[in-house]
Order: structure tokens, then C-alpha cells, then sequence
């Protein structure tokens, strides 16, 4: 019944120019309530087949068996897969554009850059864009027109892959009167609009429009002698479209409000839901992103138990977290994924330090390495440089160990010169790290050397008597004489190590710690070079062992004294601040409280008295957030400090306990050190 309630004119013109075959083509297919028009062009190299004319027709088939307006993808996409299908010799490029019809409105869809143009009363009413380079470089709105070349520069066609994304227009309504110009590249790229108005409107009919389109084509060929090769133009013109009962068309339209509010109902109950969703899923995001944050403060001053319980609290809530509704769905997954990354590397961490202090030195080093790795890769510094350190210990380890073992080795073997060499490597290697268990057996190792040393030598010194009794006896004087002379030496050198001894004990008894220390270090010196008796040297020895180890005690007592006025002062800073809180002075009551924070970083404390003074400086920035009547003028110093050199005064703080722990390292390995000396000798 439309179709015989309407007339839609068709006319087409179509020249082969100077391809082998024919690359264009047009055909269009009028049933009684739909009409369909195709018009297509091919750009590939193939010369016994027109794969135009092969899209046109699987469009067409398409259409014939499931006519509508809304079905212009899937034809589209039907003749693609038939172009890929025949794609066996060369692949198949066309350029399509489709037009369906229901003799009351219409509807296209264009892939590549076949064009169609709408007339009415010597006006284009709307004209298709295209899927060109050359569409683009318009669309950018450069100064310079874009160069022609890119027309055929496509970014869409059929033959390309499997998926293909036509352009689909709206539906819109015939007019009638109107012109649709369907045109191949070849026409509307060397044409103009201006030319194709000029040439539309002194005309009568379709037929003289599209000759007198192609004598411009033809005297453009001849005029700049260039060669052309295939274009199509084809013509519909809408003489009478098919009028809709107004009637039916109103009871359409109420039927369309009823359901619009019935869908505007079931969206508002949608949305209520989708809102708390929403709501239950920020607040579970809230509560992860403030244990991160907390974990990452934490991961920053290597405090990594407590980080560890952080991020294992994140990752049980983040494993409550619904990732099928949709909602924040992308930000849940990132978040998810960051805290479940940082717990495993805590938790190799962890793995990696168990085995470190069980002893499986190899398995930890690996452990760390993953650390240090995945540590890196997230930007943590803190922890890869522990796990670096860490893997740097084990290392010495390893070698303190292999000495150790070659040692025993060469004592087996009755090589004490030898074993004492190894020992004292393993020895040098452990001024390194910190292990007093381990240097004791090391030292335990060298005495008992010494001491087999020491009876060897005695044997033999009495088997050398016992053989030069008569040879010692005449020259009983003449040694004497020298025994005298050396126990004199030797009583001389006792002497003046005894005196050190001595003058080291008083200065240690006036807690002049440093002139003990080196008062010790004279003493041992002078003991190295000592040829007295071995009973002598013994006693020496002992003596010198204990002045030694009374030092380290005081050392270490003094560094014991020294924390506790660094506590007394951290707790005296907690309590400036606060009265400075409630005096109102904020930024001097912060400055109290960070003082006091940097003291416990800097004697690796992390108990309740942190806490507090976080918990503090949380309750300071509350107060400071609450106060609503504070001058600009006096806001404005503070916010540009924290704008300006907030990053450069902690990284400022940082550097300062830094340079505090790396002094209180050295302090603590250089009385290791003297012990390690004197226990050496």
C-alpha cells in the first residue's frame, strides 16, 4: 500500500573512465513498504570481478529477506562478511553507502567515502560526511583547505577486518520535492557543492542532471588532462511520500507516553537503588583509601608491622567489595589490586625476614629480591632499600660463613696459620653487621687455636731443652745475662701497659670514656708487640680483655643515657606543644609535636606515645579546619608555607634523621669495633 500511495523517481549514470573494469555501482530494490538503495565503489586490484557490485547485491539480499529502517547495520555488516569471503586472490576494499525507505521517512548509513547530498528548492538541505583522512583534516578546522590526496586515504571500509563501524543517521521524513544525489568519490571530490547546485538547478528533469554532472566531470578531465577513473551518480526525487493515518499516528504517540512513564518509574527505582550502591560502595572505598593511607605512611618511616596490618585490613575489605554491579567498578578494581600488590610485597617481606632469621640465608635472599623488585615497581623506596640492605648483610653472611668453614677446614688439617687467616677474614667481615653471637664463636674459634698453638709450642720448647741442656748449660752466663736483660725489657713493658691499664680504668672511673677508649687502644698496641713471658702476656691479656669490654659497657650505658634524654625530650616536646594547642599557637604546637616524631623515627620507636601524637596532630588540623572567623592575612604565611616548602621541609626533616641515625650507627659500630680488637688480641 506505500508504495502505490507514493512516487519515488530513480535515475542513474554510471561511466567505467579509465579502470579495467567497471569499480562503481548502484542498484536499489522497492518492495511494497519499503524501498532500499545501495551505491558502492571498489578500490582494491582485483580486474575480473566488481566487488561494488558484490557488496550492492548482499546488501540488497540482506534487505529482501529482513526489510526495516533499523536493520542498516547488519546489512552492512552482511556485505562485509560476503567481501572478506570472496577475498581470496586479493583482499576486496569498498566503500558503501545504504539508504532505506518507508515512503514516509528514511534513514543511511555510510562506510568509506561514498556521499549522498539532499536538495530541495536549489538548497542542499544536508549533506553525509565521510570516513576519510580527509574528513578529519576538515573537522580540524585548519586554515589551509585539506589536500584532496586524502580523499581516498580511508579510515573505514568493508574488507578491512571483521568488525566494521558504519556511520548510521537518524531517522528523518521525506519531503516532498526533494532531491536525494547519491555520488562516488570520483564526483563529489573533483565537484564542488556550488557546481552540483548550479548544475541542479537549470535543470527540469533528473535525467538532464545527472548528463549535465557529467559533462562537468568530463570537461574537468579534459581541461587539467587528468585521468579519471570510475564514478556513479544516481538520483531520487521525491514526488509524493505516503501520508499516515493521523489517528492511528496519535494513539501511537499515547501509547508512546505510557510507556515512557512506566520506563521513567522503573528508572527512578533503578536509580534509588544504583544511589546506594553507590553510597555502600564509597563508603567501603573510604574506609580501604584511609588503611592505604595509613599503609603508606607507614611503608614511608619503615615501620612495616604495622604496615603489613594496614593492608591486610585493606585487603579483607577489598575482598568485600562487589565487583558486578557496575559501580565505581573501575576505581574498585584499581584500588583492589594496589592494596592487594603492596600487602604481598609485605608479606614476602615478612617471609623473607623469618627466613633471614632462621638461618636459610639463600631462600631469604630470593625472597628479598622479589621485594626489592616489586617494591620498586610500586614506587616504595623504603622497602626496596631495607630488602637491599637486607640481601647486602646476607651476602657477608655467606662469606663470614664460607671463612668460618674454610677454617674449620684448615684446623682440621693442622693448619692453624691458616685457620687463624680465615677466622680473621670471617672477623673483618663482621665489622660489617651486627652479630655478637657470631663473633664470639669466631673469637672462641681463634682462642682455642692459640691455645693448641700455645702447647704446641710449649712441647717443643721443652723437647728444645731438653736437647741443648748441655749447650745451655755452657752458656749458662752468656744467656743470663740476656734473660735478664730481656725480663727487664719485658718487666719494663708490662709496665707501661699495666700504666695504661691503670690510667684507662681511673678516666673510665671519671666517665672520660673517650680517653679510656684511647688510652685501651695505646695498651693494645703496645700488647702486640710485647716478647715477654706468656704468663705475663696472659695476664695482660686478661686485663685487657676486661678494660675492653668495660668500655663497650660504659659506651653502651652512655648510649642507654642518651636515649633516655631524647625520650625525656620528645615527651617534654609532646607536652610544649599541647600548650601550645591550647594557647591557640597551632603551627608552634605542630612544630612541638613533629620534634617530638622525628625523636622516636629517629630511635626507631613505634609503641602507643606515637599514636598519641599522631592522634594529636589529627585533633590539631581538625581545630584548625573548624575555625571558620581566622584573617585571611594571618592564613596566608601558613597555607604558602605548606604550599611552597611543605615538600622540601620534609624532605629537609627526613635528611636531618637520617644523618642522626647514620651518627648513632657509627657510634654503635665503632665501640663494636674496639671490642672486636680487643678481643682479637
Amino acid at each position: 500500500m506505500r508504495n502505490l500511495n507514493s512516487k519515488l523517481v530513480m535515475d542513474f549514470i554510471s561511466e567505467q573512465g579509465y579502470d579495467s573494469i567497471e569499480k562503481t555501482y548502484v542498484a536499489y530494490t522497492p518492495l511494497e513498504n519499503y524501498v532500499c538503495i545501495a551505491i558502492a565503489e571498489s578500490y582494491d586490484n582485483e580486474t575480473e570481478e566488481n566487488s561494488a557490485q558484490l557488496a550492492v547485491e548482499a546488501v540488497l539480499t540482506a534487505f529482501e529477506k529482513k526489510p526495516s529502517l533499523k536493520r542498516l547495520r547488519e546489512y552492512i555488516r552482511y556485505a562485509n562478511e560476503q567481501i572478506l569471503l570472496h577475498s581470496t586472490r586479493s583482499q576486496l576494499k569498498v566503500s558503501l553507502t545504504v539508504l532505506v525507505s518507508d515512503y514516509t521517512r528514511m534513514r543511511y548509513a555510510y562506510c568509506g567515502n561514498t556521499r549522498i547530498y539532499i536538495l530541495y528548492e536549489n538548497l542542499l538541505t544536508h549533506v553525509s560526511k565521510t570516513q576519510t583522512k580527509y574528513q578529519q583534516l576538515l573537522e580540524q578546522d585548519q586554515e589551509d583547505s585539506p589536500d584532496p590526496q586524502e580523499i581516498h586515504n580511508l579510515t573505514e571500509y568493508l574488507g578491512r577486518e571483521k568488525s566494521v563501524r558504519p556511520f548510521v543517521s537518524k531517522m528523518t521524513a521525506l519531503t516532498e520535492g526533494s532531491t536525494v544525489l547519491f555520488a562516488t568519490s570520483n564526483l563529489w571530490g573533483r565537484l564542488s557543492e556550488i557546481e552540483i547546485l548550479d548544475a541542479y538547478e537549470y535543470t527540469k528533469t533528473g535525467r538532464e542532471f545527472l548528463e549535465i554532472l557529467q559533462e562537468l566531470l568530463l570537461s574537468l578531465q579534459e581541461e587539467h588532462d587528468q585521468r579519471m577513473g570510475s564514478f556513479t551518480a544516481a538520483f531520487l526525487y521525491i514526488e509524493k511520500t505516503f501520508k499516515e493515518d493521523v489517528q492511528k499516528k496519535k494513539k501511537k504517540k499515547r501509547m508512546i507516553w505510557t510507556l515512557l512513564i512506566v520506563l521513567a518509574v522503573l528508572a527512578v527505582i533503578f536509580l534509588v537503588t544504583i544511589l546506594c550502591i553507590r553510597a555502600m560502595d564509597r563508603k567501603k572505598i573510604a574506609e580501604i583509601e584511609k588503611h592505604d593511607t595509613r599503609g603508606v605512611r607507614y611503608l614511608t618511616y619503615g615501620n612495616y608491622d604495622k604496615a603489613y596490618t594496614e593492608y591486610e585490613q585493606a585487603v579483607k575489605l577489598s575482598d568485600g567489595l562487589n565487583m558486578n554491579n557496575w559501580q565505581y567498578i573501575e576505581k574498585k578494581q584499581e584500588l583492589s589490586e594496589t592494596v592487594t600488590d603492596r600487602e604481598t610485597v609485605l608479606t614476602l617481606f615478612q617471609e623473607a625476614e623469618a627466613a633471614f632469621l632462621g638461618g636459610e640465608y639463600e631462600q631469604a635472599q630470593k625472597l628479598y629480591a622479589q621485594v626489592e623488585k616489586q617494591a620498586e615497581y610500586q614506587g616504595f623506596d623504603q622497602i626496596s632499600g631495607s630488602a637491599q640492605k637486607k640481601m647486602a648483610e646476607i651476602t657477608t653472611r655467606l662469606q663470614i660463613l664460607q671463612y668460618i668453614s674454610l677454617g674449620d677446614m684448615y684446623q682440621s688439617i693442622e693448619d692453624p696459620e691458616e685457620a687463624l687467616r680465615q677466622y680473621q677474614k670471617a672477623l673483618n667481615e663482621l665489622t660489617k653487621i651486627v652479630d655478637l653471637e657470631l663473633q664470639s664463636d669466631v673469637q672462641a674459634k681463634i682462642f682455642a687455636v692459640r691455645q693448641k698453638q700455645k702447647e704446641e709450642s710449649q712441647a717443643q720448647e721443652a723437647a728444645a731443652q731438653e736437647a741443648e741442656k748441655q749447650k745451655e748449660e755452657e752458656k749458662a752466663a752468656e744467656k743470663e745475662a740476656k734473660a735478664a736483660e730481656k725480663e727487664a725489657a719485658a718487666d719494663r713493658a708490662v709496665i707501661k701497659i699495666t700504666t695504661y691499664i691503670v690510667n684507662a680504668n681511673n678516666a673510665l672511673d671519671e666517665g672520660r670514656t673517650e680517653r679510656a677508649r684511647e688510652l685501651y687502644k695505646q695498651a693494645l698496641a703496645r700488647y702486640q708487640k710485647f716478647t715477654g713471658s706468656t704468663e705475663d702476656a696472659d695476664k695482660l691479656y686478661q686485663d685487657i680483655t676486661a678494660l675492653g669490654q668495660a668500655i663497650t659497657e660504659a659506651e653502651v650505658k652512655a648510649a642507654e643515657l642518651a636515649k633516655e634524654e631524647r625520650l625525656s625530650q620528645a615527651a617534654k616536646y609532646a607536652l610544649q606543644a599541647k600548650e601550645a594547642g591550647r594557647g591557640g599557637d597551632l603551627p608552634k604546637a605542630r612544630e612541638l609535636y613533629e620534634d617530638a616524631l622525628a625523636v622516636y623515627r629517629e630511635l626507631d620507636i613505634w609503641d602507643e606515645r606515637v599514636e598519641a601524637v599522631y592522634d594529636a596532630i589529627d585533633e590539631l588540623e581538625q581545630g584548625s579546619a573548624e575555625q571558620p572567623n581566622v584573617p585571611a592575612q594571618e592564613n596566608t604565611p601558613a597555607q604558602g608555607q605548606d604550599n611552597t616548602s611543605g615538600q622540601e621541609g620534609n624532605s629537609g626533616q627526613e635528611n636531618v634523621l637520617e644523618q642522626k641515625k647514620a651518627n648513632a650507627s657509627a657510634r654503635k659500630n665503632a665501640a663494636i669495633r674496639g671490642k672486636q680488637e680487643t678481643d682479637l688480641t
